[in-house]
């Protein structure tokens, strides 16, 4: 096979602190919500690198954002990248890394002059984090063809506005795509979002797979009333009703091992000191690795939702994404970068869903995890070590080798 010397960290470092000042917040977190002005700037920031390189960059219709590095094969390619949009009160890492450390792992290829046996493509989806526009990992969605072009110019954010609005507002999207090639690999580093790694002072997680992931939301539906007029034995207050239902949806987990469940929004209407609410919102989120356990789950929800109420109860499906084993050869690959560079490493699931996740459907794919400090993401103070990243890096690099050079031209 034939060698690279490792990454420069350096130089993969800075590229990280540059691309958090855009989007920028006060409190020192990143704040780049997909079809905004700040993630356009920040695609524009990577595109602009690759454009540097001679890459040949390519744009699709909802914005997905691929740099071409040209290999010895006429057709095969290998992928690798991750997004770099955010949630509201995001940090420097999540995503960004991914695209960076690829950017990284081509422009060392570059500087040694090496053509790998096939072209590798660098890949920043749009969209990942579903936070403004739902759902997430709406890029990796659009290009397996998960979702249509319809699905993602129709979707709205909470004020009205569409991503097809957005675009055009933009000039964000192109027509291009990645027919001309076939993708035989995808690979994502990224950091782990947990304490797995840190706990066990472990530099590298080679992930196997990804646990499934259901998204609901309840509504509970009463009747207002005065709070003070009306007695507790005439109300159908919708408030009671669905903390009743919180109380025994959440005592699920205790009786599934491996069960992940949490309320993480709810919302009472009219949401008045002095009045019974008419009508109670909360989502649920249930995540387990393996799938009948998954749908054991989501039909124990519903028989929950389902038992007589003195309120009238619906639910509405927003997001399904079956657990996923990622392909062997990709995660051998892996695997055979961090012992050639001498990192320990776990194999490990993950607890967060990835584009990985999504593009196992059409391609064998795998991940990379690098620790989280205090096993901290969506949040300001998210971090991980410089050492940790040129390790996570240098094992991308390895990876993209070892599957470029095991192919067959």
């Amino acid at each position: 096979m034939n060698k690279i010397s490792s990454i420069n960290a350096q130089r993969l470092n800075r590229r990280l602190e540059e691309l958090a000042r855009i989007g920028a917040r006060s409190d020192g977190g990143v704040c780049r919500l997909a079809f905004s002005d700040a993630d356009l700037k920040g695609r524009n920031y990577v595109a602009s690198a690759l454009g540097d390189l001679g890459l040949e960059v390519r744009i699709d219709a909802v914005g997905n954002l691929f740099g071409i590095l040209k290999g010895q094969s006429v057709r095969k390619a290998i992928m690798c990248g991750s997004h770099t949009d955010t949630v509201a009160t995001g940090g420097r890492y999540d995503g960004a890394l991914g695209v960076l450390a690829a950017l990284e792992c081509i422009e060392r290829m570059v500087e040694e002059g090496f053509s790998p046996a096939q072209s590798i493509v660098l890949a920043s989806f749009v969209n990942e984090e579903g936070v403004r526009f739902m759902p997430d990992m709406m890029g990796s969605l659009y290009h397996s063809g998960s979702l249509t072009l319809e699905d993602v110019l129709g979707a709205t954010d909470k004020d009205g506005v569409s991503i097809g609005s957005e675009l055009n507002r933009l000039s964000y999207s192109g027509q291009d795509t990645l027919n001309d090639l076939d993708i035989t690999a995808f690979v994502e580093l990224h950091i782990e979002q947990g304490p797995v790694l840190e706990d066990a002072h472990i530099p590298i997680g080679v992930v196997s797979g990804v646990q499934g992931l259901s998204w609901q939301e309840v509504t509970v539906s009463g009747k207002s009333n005065h709070a003070g007029t009306t007695p507790m034995d005439r109300r159908l207050d919708a408030g009671v009703v669905a903390n009743q239902l919180i109380h025994e949806i959440h005592a699920l987990p205790l009786a599934m091992d491996g069960l992940r469940l949490t309320i993480g929004s709810v919302t009472y209407h009219p949401s008045l000191i002095n009045v019974i609410p008419n009508k109670v919102t909360f989502t649920i989120d249930l995540r387990h690795p393996n799938p009948t356990q998954l749908e054991q789950a989501e039909r124990l929800v519903q028989g929950i939702l389902q038992a007589p109420q003195p309120c009238t109860v619906t639910s509405k499906p927003l997001a399904r994404v079956d657990p996923c084993s990622f392909a062997p050869n990709v995660v051998e690959a892996a695997q055979k970068a961090a012992k050639s560079a001498g990192y320990p490493f776990t194999t490990m699931i993950s607890g967060a869903g990835h584009d990985a996740q999504i593009l196992q459907s059409c391609y064998p794919s795998g991940m990379i995890f690098i620790p989280s400090k205090g096993g901290v993401s969506h949040d300001v103070s998210e971090y991980s070590s410089p050492d940790d990243i040129a390790a996570g890096a240098n094992v991308l690099l390895g990876a993209l080798l070892e599957l470029s050079e095991g192919s067959h031209l």
